[in-house]
C-alpha cells in the first residue's frame, strides 16, 4: 500500500500576511489563487515537490453554519 500526501491545510487569520511569509521568506511558489464560493482558495508549494500543495485557509472556510428552526 502506498500512502501519499497531496494537500496540507494551514489555518491562517490573514491570507495576505501568510502569503508574504510562505512565498517571500520561505520561497514557496503560488500554485492556485482563485475565488472559491465566498472565500479565496490559495495554495503554495515547493518547486521541488510539484505534487504537494499547502492550502492557506481562513478559519471560516469549510465551516458549517448551524440552522435554527422554530417549531
Amino acid at each position: 500500500m502506498t500512502i501519499s500526501l497531496s494537500h496540507s491545510f494551514i489555518t491562517v487569520h490573514d491570507q495576505e500576511v501568510a502569503l508574504a511569509f510562505y512565498r517571500d521568506v520561505l520561497g514557496l511558489e503560488v500554485r492556485v489563487d482563485t475565488a472559491f464560493d465566498d472565500f479565496r482558495w490559495l495554495t503554495l508549494g515547493s518547486p521541488g515537490q510539484p505534487g504537494v500543495e499547502i492550502v492557506l485557509k481562513v478559519p471560516e472556510m469549510g465551516e458549517v453554519k448551524p440552522t435554527v428552526t422554530r417549531d
